[in-house]
Parts: C-alpha cells; sequence; structure tokens
C-alpha cells in the first residue's frame, strides 16, 4: 500500500514523506495513537518507500517490486518485525535484535525496525533497548508504535520523535471497509459507526457481527415487553454462554437507545432529518416508531441501565444474572403488557433482582 492510499492520517503521512525526501529522516520514532487506525501500516510503507527499487514518485512505494513484495510479505531481511511474545516484549528479543543490528543492512539500502506495542516492554528489555536507542547503528531507523505512550519510560520517549495518529472518521472506515471486506454501503457505515475511530476495530465488528443478528438483536429490544418470564429466562442463558455475544448485545443496545434519543431530538423537538446521525441508519423507519413508545427520560432510564449491566460484568458478576436483571428491569419499565403481572407473580420468588 502506497502512502495515497493511507487514510485519514494526512499529517503523519506529510510529516513522514517530507523527512525521506529530504534525507532527514529520524533514527527513531515513535508512532502514537488508538489502536487500529493505520500506524502500523504507516511504519510498513515508511519501510517500502526507504527501499523501493522503482518509486512511481519521490518519497513512495511501487507495491510491485521485489523489495515492496518482500516488506509485504515480511520477508524483507532490512525489514524487522518485533512485538510481545506472550504479555510483554522480553529482554532475549532485545538482544536478538541488538545481534542483527551489529551488520550493515543486507539488501544495501535503508533498515526499518518495526516494534509493535512497544510499550510492553518490560523492565528489563526497555533497560537494553535504551542502548540501541542511544548509539542507534547507521543507516537503521527505529519505529515504535503503542496506544499507551505513558506506560513507555520517559528515556525511551526522549529519544523518540513523536507523530501523532487520530482516531478516523466514520466517512474513512467506510471506504476502508468498502476496499478491503467489499461491504455495501449500508453495512460499512453500521460497522464504521461502531468502531470508535478505528478501521482495525470495524473489521473484527464486521467478522463478528452479521446484519441478521443485529435485527434479531434489535427485534429483542422491541419486544422484550411481549416476551414471557420463561421465554427471557431462556433466552438469557443462552446468550450468556459466550462473553464475546453478551458484549455485542449490549453495546448494540445502547446505540439503539442512542439512535431513538437521536431521533427524538432531532424529529420531535426540532423537526430536522436526522440522516445520518443515526449509526443504525438504514432502519430509519424502525427507528421512528420506536421513538414514539418511549419518552427521554425511559430511554435515559434504559441507557443506565444497559451500562450499569456492562459494568457489573466488567467486575465478573454473573453473566447470565446480569442479563435477567437488565431484562426484567427493561421489562417492567416498558409500555405495560396483561402478561407482566401474571408471570411475575408465578416466578416472581425465582427472579433475583439485584447483584
Amino acid at each position: 500500500m502506497s502512502f495515497g492510499q493511507i487514510l485519514g492520517q494526512e499529517s503523519a503521512v506529510t510529516i513522514l514523506r517530507n523527512a525521506l525526501l529530504g534525507g532527514r529522516l529520524a533514527h527513531a520514532y515513535l508512532f502514537v495513537g488508538p489502536e487500529g487506525v493505520g500506524k502500523r501500516l504507516t511504519a510498513l510503507t515508511l519501510a517500502k518507500a526507504m527501499n523501493c527499487q522503482f518509486p512511481p514518485e519521490a518519497g513512495d512505494s511501487c507495491e510491485k517490486c521485489s523489495s515492496c513484495l518482500k516488506v509485504k510479505s515480511s520477508n524483507h531481511a532490512d525489514v524487522i518485525l518485533l512485538g510481545p511474545e506472550g504479555e510483554n516484549i522480553k529482554i532475549d528479543q532485545i538482544r536478538d535484535l541488538q545481534r542483527r543490528l551489529r551488520y550493515r543492512p543486507l539488501e544495501g539500502g535503508r533498515r526499518a525496525c518495526i516494534m509493535d506495542s512497544a510499550d510492553r516492554l518490560n523492565d528489563a528489555a526497555s533497560n537494553a533497548f535504551l542502548k540501541t536507542l542511544e548509539e542507534p547503528p547507521d543507516e537503521t531507523h527505529l519505529i515504535l508504535i503503542s496506544s499507551r505512550p505513558h506506560q513507555l519510560r520517559p528515556t525511551i520517549h526522549s529519544r523518540c520523535q513523536w507523530i501523532k495518529f487520530r482516531a478516523l472518521s466514520i466517512g474513512h472506515i467506510s471506504q476502508i471497509l468498502k476496499r478491503e471486506q467489499s461491504l455495501e454501503d449500508e453495512k460499512a457505515h453500521f460497522y464504521a459507526s461502531l468502531a470508535g475511530g478505528s478501521a482495525g476495530q470495524a473489521l473484527a465488528l464486521s467478522d463478528r457481527v452479521d446484519f441478521q443478528k443485529r435485527l434479531n438483536w434489535l427485534r429483542l429490544f422491541t419486544e422484550i415487553s411481549q416476551k414471557t418470564t420463561e421465554e427471557i429466562f431462556d433466552t438469557c442463558e443462552r446468550i450468556a454462554k459466550e462473553e464475546e455475544e453478551v458484549n455485542d448485545l449490549l453495546e448494540l443496545w445502547k446505540i439503539w437507545v442512542r439512535d431513538l434519543l437521536v431521533f427524538k431530538i432531532q424529529v420531535e423537538s426540532a423537526g430536522e432529518n436526522p440522516g445520518d446521525r443515526l449509526i443504525n441508519h438504514d432502519l430509519r423507519s424502525e427507528a421512528a416508531e420506536e421513538a414514539r413508545r418511549y419518552s427521554f427520560d425511559r430511554l435515559d432510564f434504559f441507557f443506565g441501565l444497559i451500562s450499569d449491566a456492562q459494568k457489573a460484568m466488567a467486575f465478573n458478576a454473573n453473566r447470565q444474572l446480569a442479563l435477567e436483571t437488565l431484562m426484567f428491569e427493561m421489562q417492567k419499565n416498558s409500555p405495560k403488557n396483561s402478561q407482566w403481572d401474571a408471570d411475575f407473580r408465578r416466578y416472581g420468588q425465582k427472579i433475583i433482582f439485584s447483584l
């Protein structure tokens, strides 16, 4: 991938390309920013541009020469990739790196050492790596990548030039999803909206949460007031078996409540069209119908209930119990149905409303 294909990081790309063109590449960079926004991709693209045999323009990579293809396949002798083994980057990895750096670049160009998750250097590895930062070999450029730079030692900070990466816009993430996953516009927009500015998170979500599952979970939210107690117990038991599934369900419910609030604010209060402000913007008609059922206070209350369930699970609360508590509270505060009172009298002793 050439620099022109890196979306949303124009400032970082400009700094690096200008340094490359001017022969002023720093011996050590620290790429900082949220996870999944293109830090590693940019580091690899810089490594390609440093060694490209037939650059289409100065300071870029052709993606076709043997050097570019070797970087892409992680087979380039002068592009060293380093990351955590288990929980941390260990001193043995740093010693192995230092042994490799004793020699000149093997393919005659410039060498790039890319350290992913550099904030996970353990103490011994940090001490050893400082020596390399203080006396870097000629024609070698160290690129540290971190989403938590505060966990790196200040002595490492001070020896690197910082390049800041920002969260990506929904539009940029949508373009990436359409390019990488060939997603349709509506699906790309939905996953991009969920991703919190991270293309990596959006790609993971597109693999994990399909559109039909989303519709089923939103239908569950809408129909919860009509569910019998036995149906709620069965539903919670089934969903609670998978931690990831529970997390996705609750996050989608929070987003749906947010969409209903946005719809009420934009349409009912201001008479405006919410347009693309809805994350589930392919479900405008459903959002319009659902928003009319609830007041602002009730939606705010539901958002708090869902957030409380997420917090409880983050502290290792029983997932099934937390889901049962949430769904029965939501049902109790939804538009009333005749089944609720009868079910509560019949099964009330089975229902635990506190964690």
